[in-house]
């Protein structure tokens, strides 16, 4: 392909070759059109911007779709989520408490101005992180991202805030085994118990109908879950410590698609921890009422597809729980899209993975969907 110059070039005090220029007062001076080819040189230099071009542009869309910046970063005060237990299992967040109790509310264990910001978990190091990047806007390399502590990082409002944390204590007065409970719904759906994790409607009264104030969030969020044997005065026994991570509606994409997607780890696996340590589920939806109402929607929840084993206590025992949450970066629903997402998640333990025993209704805590509107 050659390129062509083409310009208009006014010669000054140009001899009057034409004899009508006489008496012209723009005589003298001659507008010429001329065409020629692009010197190879410059034609060069415009090729290589072309490429310069194409190649930041191409930059920029993958930075907008992974490992992206929030600038309206959800928060746990857009989060409802509870821990609950069937009797049996007593929860505290003090060891040494003379009063247990069956429901505790996360963000009375957390602030609830915290940010969740995208991170990861390296099961190698035992850490989470959060991605760098270059002044091209390109991710760095994984060993020269940030290390995230939990002193510095975890429940944080301000910009070094990036995920949440709360411990608490459980205890039994008998041996037990002990297992997330699988979600089901209530009152033909209009509640739901068990554990599940859901976009909460968000009544739009000028539409007459809800909107999903999860925005896809929900498919990106992780819960960790560490469990570790304590003494009575709450001291680890160092027989073990097991982190679990449990992804809410792993079959479901922002997208639109279905099918579940392993989230590699920074530690070149295939998931972020061994699959025995995985727990999925399937998700958990909602649909509108019929006639539409402001605080009834319909909810369909989903199963768990791996085992929820937890962990075994003997009669007098205790165990540390530590419940981390935040966006997992490398997931493929962690997409700008999930900015200012506002989400309700309900954890419950039980002794059977098939006992409902003891469960209370969430509705019964709060009432989740009269929140501000649109």
């Amino acid at each position: 392909m050659r390129l062509w110059d083409i310009r208009i070039e006014v010669q000054k005090d140009a001899p009057q070759a034409n004899p009508l220029a006489a008496g012209n007062p723009k005589a003298g001076k001659e507008k010429a059109l001329r065409i020629r080819p692009l010197k190879a040189k410059r034609t060069k230099r415009i090729v290589l911007y072309v490429y310069m071009l194409i190649i930041l542009l191409t930059l920029l869309t993958v930075a907008s779709y992974t490992w992206f910046s929030l600038s309206q970063t959800p928060r746990v005060s857009d989060m409802y989520m509870f821990i609950n237990s069937e009797t049996g299992l007593e929860l505290s967040t003090d060891p040494l408490a003379d009063e247990w109790v069956l429901q505790l509310d996360y963000r009375d264990m957390v602030r609830e101005t915290s940010p969740l910001r995208p991170i990861t978990w390296s099961n190698a190091r035992q850490q989470f992180y959060a991605a760098d990047y270059g002044i091209d806007g390109r991710l760095i390399d994984y060993p020269d991202w940030q290390p995230l502590i939990n002193e510095r990082n975890a429940n944080k409002n301000n910009s070094d805030g990036y995920y949440t944390k709360a411990t608490f204590y459980a205890r039994t007065g008998q041996d037990e085994t002990v297992f997330l409970s699988p979600a089901v719904e209530v009152d033909e759906g209009i509640n739901g118990s068990g554990t599940y994790v859901i976009g909460t409607p968000v009544w739009d009264g000028q539409n007459i109908l809800h909107n999903n104030g999860g925005m896809g969030a929900e498919c990106a969020i992780r819960i960790g879950i560490r469990i570790e044997p304590v003494n009575l005065a709450g001291e680890p026994t160092g027989a073990y410590s097991i982190f679990y991570i449990y992804e809410p509606n792993s079959d479901r994409h922002i997208d639109g698609s279905v099918g579940y997607t392993p989230t590699p780890s920074i530690d070149a696996t295939a998931t972020l921890v061994p699959e025995r340590n995985l727990i999925l589920q399937s998700a958990s939806t909602w649909t509108e009422a019929y006639p539409v109402q402001r605080n009834v929607v319909i909810h369909e929840l989903g199963d768990f597809t791996t085992d929820v084993e937890l962990f075994s206590l003997k009669s007098g025992q205790m165990v540390k729980i530590d419940i981390y949450c935040w966006l997992e970066g490398q997931d493929v629903d962690c997409t700008n899209e999930i900015q200012g997402a506002q989400i309700m998640a309900n954890i419950q333990f039980a002794t059977e993975p098939d006992s409902q025993s003891g469960m209370v209704p969430i509705d019964e805590f709060f009432d989740g969907y009269n929140i501000p509107e649109d």
